[in-house]
């Protein structure tokens, strides 16, 4: 597999002539862990990677579990996954967008009801003189 498969987002469909899984940010005791075995904790990138591939799901490795940072890529191997981090985050904004469209006419409709209910209140109260 090419230098490709180290910058191809981690749901991307695996090739089913090699079926090696695709190393994951694992969860460990609350925290994430990077499982990129050439890339040490201490490492410069290693938050940053961390979010791409465990937060974001947009960057995975190698099928032997190295990320091999220190490789050069082409320019075609950056757009992919430049692509694959963008769909990543707009697939996010949408969904956030959806949510917060939902909770706007939850919201709304709540406040009709209550106008609703206000008004059947006012005709329901005697009329002063």
């Amino acid at each position: 597999m090419g230098a490709l498969a180290a910058i191809a987002p981690a749901s991307a469909e695996p090739n089913l002539a090699n079926s090696v899984p695709e190393p994951v940010a694992q969860e460990n005791e609350g925290m994430l862990v990077l499982p990129f075995t050439d890339v040490p904790p201490d490492h410069w990138a290693y938050e940053a990677l961390l979010n791409l591939a465990g937060t974001y799901g947009c960057v995975s490795g190698y099928p032997d579990g190295t990320f091999r940072g220190e490789a050069a890529v082409t320019r075609y191997e950056f757009a992919a996954g430049m692509d694959a981090c963008l769909s990543v985050i707009s697939s996010l904004a949408q969904q956030q967008q959806a949510e917060q469209d939902q909770a706007v006419q939850e919201l709304i409709e709540a406040m009709e009801q209550s106008l609703q209910e206000l008004r059947q209140l006012e005709t329901e109260l005697p009329e002063t003189p």
